[in-house]
């Protein structure tokens, strides 16, 4: 049975979890509109070439793109804008500067970046794309390969530790990685003991890698949205203690703290991962949902914090697909084939990677307390390397970090740090 075959047949099985109604009411008040989140991710002005969102004037933000891609794949509605971004990096196609995806992930250099190419993986799955055949890549066999052996010795910081992936220093980016192998059937032991060895006594992860301590929302939202698809005791048990940690950081306005006191980002992905235990969390979800209904503007976007008004791409990315409620981890959203050009043949292996398992993943979350569906039920239709983002810098300091944005994104293809975190 080949990848996209199985892929499929999951869907099939996911179908409740990943068919919603965009929510319009709360509990606990109004509740964000999803469906104008969603226009203004996909409005021109913002939408590169209808393609990408910038990093800096004609560097593409790769990994922002994802996010915005992700989040159209969680409310639908917009699936023009949806296919012409998952088409433009399936078909390698470049941003002003003439950088591509893979000049982002660094695959077939010395630099490449696991959790980079996890992400990227992951969207092909949820868009019904072959991660196999993505981006004239297999990427997902590079991710396999992109598996540390053991912590790398100074001047190489290339890995933390055995099972981390190599150039990843962000437990988000790391969880990313498990859930786009995961998804794809295909063991992911060493890196799911490297996430696990990272929980905190509190119940919460860090935020980087190596470990500095940083309890951190978003990445204990991530990482019990990765283990929530493991069925063993301990994985569940670290997500009910992550999730328990995640739920004591609300404030009393609903919005959760990232690296700004009530951050929008941290609220949509905490909301995503109590979505997973709607039973115990629905009071909390309703909270945080009705924050973010007060942090959308008249255009439709969301403010990355209520002291920084002005709506942010990101902040939106990470606000509308959180609201929905629905995992990383059974995400899916059904695109068209590639319309004409097609991307080269991968440069290695297309077999899946075959080490030997020590987990059964199964299609879905076991936990029968656990439920990947939308936080509101029965409403009426309304109108997924997300971070934290401060305000947007003015144009003499862009200008002046347009030449080294270029070195680091066509040299050492690594990831920028979004205050102290990676993506």
């Amino acid at each position: 049975m080949t990848f996209l075959t199985r892929l499929l047949a999951a869907a099939a099985v996911l179908a409740a979890a990943t068919t919603m109604t965009l929510p319009t009411a709360s509990a606990a008040g109004a509740s964000p509109d999803l469906a104008a989140g969603a226009g203004y991710l996909a409005a021109p002005a913002n939408l590169i070439d209808g393609h990408y969102y910038e990093l800096f004037p004609g560097f593409a933000d790769w990994g922002l793109t994802m996010d915005g891609a992700f989040a159209l794949a969680a409310t639908g509605g917009q699936d023009a804008a949806l296919t012409s971004i998952v088409n433009f990096l399936d078909q390698v196609g470049s941003d002003g500067s003439g950088n591509t995806i893979n000049s982002w992930t660094g695959i077939g250099t010395p630099y490449v970046s696991g959790g980079s190419l996890g992400k990227e993986a992951l969207l092909a799955e949820v868009t019904g794309r072959d991660p196999h055949r993505f981006g004239g890549q297999d990427v997902l066999a590079a991710l396999a390969a992109s598996t540390c052996t053991g912590p790398s010795t100074a001047p190489d910081t290339s890995c933390a530790a055995a099972g981390n992936y190599a150039y990843t220093p962000s437990v988000f980016s790391q969880s990313l990685g498990i859930v786009a192998q995961l998804r794809a059937g295909a063991s992911a032991a060493a890196p799911i003991g490297y996430l696990e060895s990272l929980q905190e006594a509190s119940g919460a992860w860090p935020s980087l890698i190596p470990s500095t301590g940083n309890a951190d929302v978003d990445s204990t939202a991530m990482a019990a949205m990765t283990l929530a698809l493991l069925p063993d005791a301990t994985a569940q048990a670290a997500v009910t203690a992550g999730l328990t940690w995640i739920a004591g950081q609300q404030a009393a306005g609903g919005g959760f703290p990232g690296t700004n006191p009530d951050s929008v980002n941290s609220t949509g992905l905490a909301v995503q991962a109590l979505s997973l235990d709607q039973a115990d969390y629905g009071s909390q979800i309703g909270k945080a949902l009705a924050f973010l209904a007060s942090q959308q503007n008249a255009d439709g976007g969301f403010n990355i914090e209520p002291a920084t008004p002005g709506s942010d791409i990101r902040a939106t990315a990470q606000a509308v697909g959180g609201a929905t409620g629905i995992s990383f981890g059974t995400l899916f959203h059904q695109l068209s084939a590639l319309p004409t050009m097609t991307p080269s043949a991968p440069s290695s292996s297309s077999a899946a990677p075959s080490p030997t398992p020590t987990r059964t993943t199964p299609a879905a979350p076991s936990s029968a307390t656990r439920a990947a569906s939308s936080p509101i039920e029965n409403a009426s239709v309304g109108a997924a390397e997300l971070a934290d983002t401060g305000p947007h810098q003015n144009a003499l300091l862009l200008a002046g970090l347009l030449l080294v944005a270029g070195i680091l994104l066509t040299v050492t293809g690594r990831r920028r740090p979004i205050r102290g975190r990676y993506r």
